[in-house]
């Protein structure tokens, strides 16, 4: 009884995370929900797609994302999965492990200021202070430009109001893209963060 507690309550905090992430591949999924060695977590993870809590698709590796029947059980409002955003999501979850997996982490929430708007892919706060994340896919250097210029001013209003200056994280895969992309928060004045391959 007991044992079928435990096993239900680590099921569900596996879909809560995989709601909080949208995909995840299986060493995500490990590190996050401390699920041991490579083998039980594999066992695991079979184990919840074969009772049709989770579902799969392969890529360049195994990808888990939540079935419907995943979602009814914890509530999940998520829509329509969309494959294009693989990629871009097991980034953003690199990036949340390697921050240190933020208590408040948040993905996609608008920011609004005036008239102006931005949806950075993740925020969270540290210490109190706000930290956005943008991840380097296959936007154009334009928008990442135009989207650092609103950072800019978005970086203003806070100190205006919070008295500190945010931070800004990027991660890219590029060295070329990392290189250009320091340059224009430099030019920018904007307090930033840049993080490569892992």
């Amino acid at each position: 009884m007991l044992a079928q507690l435990q096993r239900q309550q680590r099921d569900e905090q596996i879909l809560l995370s995989l709601d909080k992430l949208t995909y995840a591949t299986r060493e995500q999924l490990q590190i996050i929900n401390n699920l041991g060695g490579d083998r039980n977590a594999q066992r695991i993870l079979a184990r919840m797609e074969k009772d049709k809590l989770l579902l799969s698709a392969r890529l360049e590796k195994k990808i888990y994302y939540l079935s419907n029947r995943g979602k009814q059980l914890i509530g999940s409002n998520q829509g329509q999965l969309n494959k294009k955003e693989v990629a871009h999501a097991l980034m953003r979850n690199d990036l949340y492990i390697k921050l240190g997996m933020p208590k408040d982490w948040k993905k996609e929430r608008p920011v609004t200021w005036g008239e102006n708007k931005l949806i950075p892919d993740a925020t969270f706060k540290r210490n109190g202070e706000f930290y956005f994340i943008e991840i380097d896919n296959q936007q154009t250097m334009s928008t990442n430009k135009d989207k650092i210029l609103k950072y800019k001013d978005l970086s203003y209003v806070i100190h205006q109001q919070y008295n500190h200056r945010p931070t800004l994280i990027w991660y890219t895969l590029s060295l070329t893209r990392k290189k250009r992309l320091k340059e224009l928060c430099e030019k920018s004045s904007i307090k930033y963060e840049i993080y490569g391959n892992m």
